[in-house]
């Protein structure tokens, strides 16, 4: 298969996956049954984005400061590492996308996992950065961390199975497996996605977030 084929196969799996998980079975089934959380780091972190895109049109100086290069890394920009989420180099169509990403997935992952958002997002984020920084030198793009929170809502799926029809859960490892291709296509997507799925079920495992006592307790 032409590697582009594959590249774009792959995503459209996991993310058509991952929308379905968190739409069809998380919102629409669980979000009334569970605990109320104030949505601080996701409104903070859709907002900055949504700055951080203002400021690149009005200033074009701040995505060339921001965005992936690996030149400048090399030289001591560090910050070149995690900056690169909030920029958008390719423009209107990659925010509209990334935001739809932002918009959908955040709330629900703060709603399951509290702060550790902060965790889910930045930490895969930058993973995706660094994979990127070897597969591809520049650029930039929210994408490899909402990818990150996308594996969280894939694996708090997977691991509440039996509250839930079972399609969800084959949804889930069609998603995760996704992941997985992309990391043989050399897509910095999978690596970020499997790294909040890894976080995600540590997460689970030491200090299990709060849960609805049945996903099927929902309408639908």
């Amino acid at each position: 298969m032409n590697l582009t084929i594959a590249v774009a196969v792959s995503n459209g799996i996991t993310v058509t996956a991952s929308l379905v998980c968190c739409v069809a079975c998380l919102y629409k089934r669980c979000w009334q049954h569970m605990k109320p959380r104030p949505l601080v780091a996701s409104t903070l972190i859709i907002t900055l984005t949504m700055l951080m895109f203002g400021l690149q049109v009005t200033f074009p100086e701040v995505l060339q400061a921001l965005r992936r290069d690996i030149g400048s890394l090399r030289s001591g920009e560090w910050w070149r590492i995690i900056t690169p989420l909030f920029v958008q180099p390719q423009g209107t169509l990659q925010l509209l996308f990334n935001m739809m990403f932002l918009v959908v997935f955040l709330p629900m992952c703060e709603r399951i996992y509290g702060t550790r958002l902060w965790l889910l997002f930045f930490i895969p984020g930058v993973v995706g950065q660094l994979v990127n920084y070897a597969w591809s030198p520049s650029g930039g793009g929210s994408s490899p961390a909402a990818f990150g929170v996308m594996g969280s809502i894939l694996i708090y799926v997977l691991l509440n199975s039996r509250s839930a029809p079972r399609q969800y859960s084959v949804f889930a490892i069609l998603g995760i497996c996704g992941a997985v291709t992309m990391c043989f296509t050399r897509d910095g997507h999978g690596p970020s996605l499997l790294t909040g799925a890894v976080i995600a079920a540590l997460i689970c495992w030491l200090s299990p977030p709060s849960q609805p006592k049945n996903m099927l307790s929902g309408t639908g």
